[in-house]
């Protein structure tokens, strides 16, 4: 038997995965059967990430922004277009909705603590994706240099 928290993870976890299959071009996978005999979890407050965004994020962080040589946070106004920001922020979004129904007590704080705080300080860092991004400038992601995997290293794995 599962829990309504844990039905909300798997959710969250199936709703990044089609989001970065997305982003990969991968047809989206189909939609799964709602179970009949349990109850429908509540609506989220935001209906996607991108109001979530808009309508609460930029409205309750405040920090100051970067400017020229001035210090402050790395934003960028575009970040949606930052592959690593979509993510992060989408999973900033799901914990969010999760903990506001799961834990109305202190799941704020447990949000603000665990979730914003270390995805916002690695967003905004000196190295992370907004760094040659201001809140006036938008400056297009460079992926990691890669080069692929040799067959027989790949054959290691235990999903090989």
């Amino acid at each position: 038997m599962t829990t309504p928290a844990t039905d909300l993870a798997a959710e969250a976890v199936a709703d990044l995965s089609a989001l970065l299959g997305q982003l990969a071009g991968d047809p989206p996978p189909p939609a799964p059967e709602p179970p009949v005999n349990e109850q429908a979890a509540p609506e989220p407050v935001y209906r996607n990430v991108e109001a979530f965004v808009r309508d609460y994020l930029a409205h309750v962080v405040e920090r100051r922004l970067a400017s020229g040589p001035d210090s402050g946070l790395n934003w960028c106004p575009r970040w949606w277009s930052h592959p690593e920001a979509i993510s992060r922020l989408y999973a900033l979004w799901r914990a969010w909705e999760t903990l506001r129904v799961s834990d109305p007590q202190t799941g704020m704080s447990i949000w603000w603590r665990d979730h914003l705080d270390p995805h916002l300080a690695a967003l905004t860092a000196e190295y992370g994706p907004f760094n040659r991004c201001n809140p006036t400038k938008h400056t297009e992601p460079r992926p990691l240099p890669i080069e692929l995997a040799p067959p027989e290293v790949l054959a290691q794995l235990p999903d090989a």
